[in-house]
């Protein structure tokens, strides 16, 4: 029988936090560490992906990613959700598929093979601009779409962005002969590592879609098991609810006295369930709800101030300042060791969107 530690919701809380922050001295560093950082296309103030990494990265300024990335031996693709990750996780992630090609698939990869980094306009004058349903119900260009799906299906990488859009290259390594069930381990644990503790539940369903790798439900399970008897895993009940999590990848236990605006994305917060259990009130992304209906604001960030989320912030930047807005789930806050966290959380957001010292505006 496994041992599981057993804590209170207040300490299990100041664990999280104090876990959920490691600081990494340059990109590379924290790409390797954190092993995911999801991204989005939304831009408000800045991309999810640039958010998450201005909380770990030393020095992070939004753009970044975007900048290095030719040179950092990272990739993009669908984990849990889609985001950046080191080649190793991409590695797993690419499986040697099973059906062929349509023939309108097979003359964009071609055209890409003999192109070489490929944007999706710059096949517009072989294949014309007829337009597709996407997978969120509007249209796309078809080649802009079969780009997507080559991508999924492991032919192509993306090798740059410019400006948020990927460009595509034909992938020179050779397919993965790895065993699919070491695959959907090593790709388990990663996601255990990303997010700390988490229902196992949670963990299974996360990664449904690699279910293919491991067909029998019974296995997924048997295998969660076999990762706590092994110690990869360790369980941790709190008041009555168990979580699984990588103990040793969480090691600090301090919690400072600094304000943190978070992305809707963040791995502190995207299990919206635990959000609950542990910070007490339900967040929600608000982005994709009719305006009327948005409780909290189309990009509504959760405040974590010290190891609570209080509530969430809006930004905006507007004539080259930083407008931020906070909102509380019960009263404010009213101290002045919180005021000025929170002033220094703002200052550091416009540094890191390039607006220069003073150049933002708080609404407490």
């Amino acid at each position: 029988m496994a041992v599981v530690e057993k804590l209170g919701r207040k300490e299990f809380r100041r664990r999280l936090v104090a876990g959920s922050f490691p600081r990494y001295p340059s990109l590379r560093d924290g790409i390797d560490g954190l092993r995911f950082v999801q991204a989005d296309p939304i831009r408000s103030p800045a991309r999810a992906q640039d958010l998450i990494l201005r909380q770990r990265v030393d020095g992070y300024v939004a753009g970044q990613l975007e900048e290095e990335f030719p040179k950092l031996e990272a990739e993009e693709g669908y984990l849990f959700a889609y985001g950046f990750m080191p080649r190793e996780v991409w590695r797993h992630l690419r499986s040697q598929p099973s059906g062929k090609l349509s023939q309108r698939k097979r003359d964009v990869l071609a055209a890409v093979e003999e192109m070489g980094d490929v944007r999706s306009r710059d096949l517009d004058d072989l294949f014309g601009k007829r337009s597709v349903r996407n997978y969120w119900g509007g249209t796309s260009r078809e080649s802009k779409r079969i780009l997507e799906d080559l991508h999924d299906e492991g032919y192509l990488r993306v090798s740059r962005r410019e400006k948020g859009n990927r460009i595509y290259a034909v992938i020179e390594e050779a397919w993965s002969d790895v065993d699919p069930a070491v695959k959907y381990r090593a790709l388990l644990e990663t996601t255990a590592h990303v997010f700390g503790p988490v229902s196992k539940r949670f963990l299974l369903s996360e990664i449904r879609f690699l279910n293919h790798l491991m067909p029998k439900r019974r296995e997924r399970d048997e295998l969660v098991d076999r990762l706590v008897g092994e110690g990869a895993l360790s369980w941790l009940s709190v008041d009555g609810i168990e979580y699984l999590w990588v103990a040793e990848s969480w090691g600090s236990l301090e919690v400072s006295d600094r304000v943190r605006i978070l992305a809707p994305f963040d791995p502190l917060v995207r299990d919206r369930e635990r959000f609950e259990q542990v910070f007490g009130w339900e967040y929600r992304f608000e982005a994709y709800v009719p305006a009327k209906k948005r409780m909290r604001g189309y990009y509504a960030m959760p405040l974590l101030w010290r190891d609570e989320v209080v509530g969430w912030a809006n930004a905006k930047v507007e004539d080259e300042r930083l407008k931020v807005e906070f909102g509380y789930v019960g009263s404010s806050p009213r101290t002045k060791v919180f005021r000025k966290a929170a002033e220094r959380e703002v200052e550091a957001m416009a540094m890191f969107l390039g607006l220069g010292k003073g150049c933002w505006e708080i609404r407490l």
